[in-house]
Formats: C-alpha cells, structure tokens, sequence
C-alpha cells in the first residue's frame, strides 16, 4: 500500500513538472503582436472596469464562452456606448470548466486596456491575450507581466492611430449642438408659416 502512493505521488510529480516544462513552450509559440498592430486591427480601444463576468452555454451547447461587461472610461479609438460587452471562448457553466488556450480572462472590478474587433453585438479581443492590459498604479501590464507607464503607451497607441479613426465625442456629449438644432428646427418652421401666410393674403 504504501508502495503505491509513492509510486502514484511520483507520477504526479513527474507530471507536474512535464506541464511546467512545456507550458512556456506552448505559449511561445504565439507569434508576438506589436502594439501597432493591434492598433491597427482594433475597432476600438478602450479603458475601463470589469463590472460583470457571466459564462454561458451557446444555444446548441456545444461551447463554454465568456461574457464580459466593461464600464468605459475612456475611448483611445473609435466611440461607442458607456459599456460594453466583451466575448470571450471558454469559462465555468455549471460544474463544467474549459480553458481555452491563449485567450484573455477578464476578472470582476480590474482596470484594463482592451483592443476589440466587433462580432455581432458584442466585441472579442484583439489579438487574443496579448490584447488585453491590466492598469495598476499609473502603470500598464501585458499577460508576460511587463509593465510600463500608462502615459508612454498611450503615447505610443494614439501615435500609431490615423487621424479618422481616433475617438471623437459623440453627439450626446454635446448639449449645446442639440440646443441649437432645436433653435434652426423653429426658425425653419415660422419661415414656412411666413410663405403659407404669404400666399393666402395674395389669394
């Protein structure tokens, strides 16, 4: 008997270490995406909170995916709405976990930058893993652990996005633009009511 659990806790060592062994072979494999490019392939990049993270069946359950709600704080490129969701493979549904190699996971309340493509309604990941950054102390950290200043790398995304593409306000960020439609909507409407008016006392 006892026999047998050293024999079975030296297969579990051996095991542990084979999986430490290979894993940072496995992830080198993963061709390095530059912060330029990922600019490039991203509709929008943004900074914001990780408010909600849900894992779903799909409808025909035959896959595990993600859902990730970000509040934005900020939009580096592109524009769009005050959260959204993030799309991402694997998870835990119900008792059952799958782990998707090379793709981000994204935790409850952390600060990040985030590249993303559209899909349908919702938005995937630039990239995959090396689209995501987590932002700490004025600081932000790839999936290697590297940091560097916020302020640098921003400096380093806005340069590298071309002038139409960079964020803009959005028209609801701007109250004076809907006052002053309204004033031409009512200029336009009394100056119809002057030509009616005109043509009736000609008649």
């Amino acid at each position: 008997m006892i026999k047998t659990e050293k024999f079975l806790h030296a297969r579990f060592a051996l095991l542990l270490l084979i999986l430490l062994t290979v894993a940072p072979v496995v992830s080198a494999l993963m061709q390095k995406i530059s912060v330029e490019d990922l600019t490039g392939e991203a509709d929008v990049i943004v900074i914001g909170d990780i408010k909600e993270v849900e894992s779903r069946w799909n409808f025909w359950r035959t896959e595990v995916h993600t859902y990730s709600t970000v509040s934005v704080e900020k939009y580096i490129k592109g524009t769009g709405s005050e959260t959204l969701t993030i799309i991402t493979e694997g998870g835990t549904a119900g008792d059952l976990s799958v782990w998707v190699e090379d793709t981000p996971v994204f935790t409850k309340n952390e600060k990040v930058l985030v590249f993303l493509k559209k899909a349908g309604r919702e938005f995937s990941v630039a990239g995959l893993v090396q689209g995501k950054y987590i932002i700490e102390n004025e600081e932000v950290r790839d999936i290697n652990g590297d940091k560097v200043s916020l302020k640098d790398f921003l400096r380093r995304v806005e340069d590298a996005i071309p002038p139409q593409d960079a964020a803009t306000p959005t028209a609801q960020a701007s109250p004076e633009a809907s006052g002053f439609e309204v004033v031409l909507g009512i200029i336009g409407v009394l100056a119809i009511w002057q030509i009616l008016s005109a043509r009736r006392n000609e008649k």
